[in-house]
């Protein structure tokens, strides 16, 4: 026998599979496990399997109706097992395809934490999952928040049939929620009703009737008059359209994809509050070598009175920016704190626009990569916007525009963000404002963020 020499190597070749090459037909289909489940709310989403052709095309499809399973919220655990068709009844190339599941208990409970614009909150919830057999759910949810919002909400969803993942919910609820920068308390008790579905690929629509009835109060001695003039109730009775086209790969440090997402709110379908709100948001996200990425964002939104009446809106209905977190985020700048103010209040603008360039990199060295290092990122910043109490119309519309591009606010800095899972994000700054003025609340150094929402 031969000895092998240390130059020498010995290789063994692996077979390969070419799943795609491999005829199948799927005999039967069946669901392991269903308790409460109707027959006929499954079914619908297990029929593509019996037009797949081959082995790889099996293996997707099976993957794809599995998860679709797993969105309809009634099942906690799902299982795939696909074999050769072994019965007497079998065809030429016939398979079987089997789903093991286990239905959720009829009572689901629990308290978690949430965190919103610097801000943490604690929520006990309460769940009926599948109440009659076809996906139907009953929630009930109470949240205290850290600066004392309290909120309590219960609801009931419903699956519709149908190709565009319908479903439509009913929910009441009690909300209050200080604004401690503007120095007032806003309550709302109401209802809501909503219709979801998509109407392409990763296309989400929210159609939704708000009828809510509202208080606001000041919040302390001191607050000024332009929010003292505001106080009272009223009635706000608005339709509203949320449309969210979402392709990223994740939610919270994207490499790759775009998102933009438009709300459009009108509200006088009866009440005291008349008014027309758009709030729009753009992202783009673009790999570079190196696992270097390049984000852009935009957003920007108006609110536009319908009548000169005071009750037409309040100063919860307006758009604050500033802060290092949240849907008005400018960092560099203090929490809403851009924009009109009157003594120690800030007023809120009618219309507003903010943008945001990033570079994100991963932690240096590849430190922690595969593990806890793939919750971090480094990323350098520049950040502008600007807002005022003015609105786009046509006597001002020329106005509005000069004022909000001549008196923008800009920062940069460099950080660190530390992502929550995929629900929160966690941010360390150092900021360096660059343009503002000198009514501004400017942090000039060390910034923490904490939310959902960043620009």
């Amino acid at each position: 026998m031969a000895k092998q020499t240390p130059t020498e190597t010995t290789s063994t070749s692996l077979p390969s599979f070419n799943f795609q090459g491999v005829p199948v037909r799927v005999d039967s289909v069946s669901v392991e496990g269903l308790i409460r489940t109707k027959d006929d709310y499954i079914q619908r989403h297990l029929k593509p399997l019996f037009k797949v052709t081959t082995f790889e095309d099996l293996m997707l499809k099976a993957t794809e109706i599995r998860q679709q399973l797993e969105r309809l919220e009634c099942f906690r655990d799902i299982g795939i097992r696909i074999d050769t068709n072994k019965t007497a009844q079998a065809t030429l190339n016939g398979y079987t395809v089997t789903f093991r599941v286990k239905e959720f208990r009829r009572f689901i409970g629990g308290v978690n934490t949430t965190v919103g614009a610097n801000e943490g909150s604690l929520t006990f919830a309460m769940k009926l999952p599948n109440l009659v057999g076809r996906g139907e759910r009953l929630s009930i949810d109470h949240t205290i928040g850290s600066i004392y919002n309290k909120s309590s909400c219960i609801g009931i969803m419903k699956p519709l049939p149908g190709p565009w993942n319908m479903e439509t919910s009913a929910s009441l609820f009690n909300h209050t929620l200080p604004n401690n920068l503007s120095s007032y308390i806003f309550q709302a008790t109401g209802g809501l009703l909503e219709l979801n579905f998509e109407s392409a690929k990763k296309v989400r629509h929210s159609m939704q009737y708000e009828g809510s009835w509202r208080q606001l109060e000041p919040s302390s001695r001191s607050t000024s008059f332009p929010v003292r003039e505001q106080s009272g109730h009223s009635f706000k009775s608005s339709l509203r359209h949320i449309m969210t086209l979402d392709h990223r790969d994740e939610p919270m440090f994207p490499t790759r994809g775009i998102l933009f997402k438009l709300v459009q709110e009108y509200a006088g379908v009866g009440g005291d509050a008349a008014f027309v709100k758009h709030d729009s948001e753009l992202q783009v996200n673009i790999p570079l070598p190196y696992e270097l990425v390049v984000q852009g964002s935009l957003k920007m939104g108006v609110l536009r009175p319908l009548d000169n009446s005071i009750l037409s809106h309040n100063i919860h209905d307006l758009f604050f920016l500033g802060g290092p977190s949240g849907p008005s985020t400018l960092r560099g700048f203090d929490m809403k704190s851009i924009g009109s103010k009157s003594q120690k209040d800030f007023l809120g603008g009618r219309a507003y626009w903010c943008t945001a360039l990033h570079l994100y990199s991963r932690l240096p060295l590849s430190v922690g990569r595969g593990t806890w290092g793939d919750y971090f990122r480094l990323h350098a910043f520049l950040n502008a916007g600007n807002i005022t109490s003015s609105t786009f119309i046509p006597e001002d519309f020329g106005t509005t525009c000069q004022t909000l591009l001549q008196d923008f606010r800009a920062a940069y800095g460099l950080g660190i963000g530390f992502r929550l899972g995929n629900a929160a994000r966690v941010e360390l700054n150092y900021c360096f404002p660059l343009r503002f003025l000198k009514e501004d609340s400017i942090v000039q150094g060390v910034q923490f963020g904490i939310g959902i929402d960043f620009l």
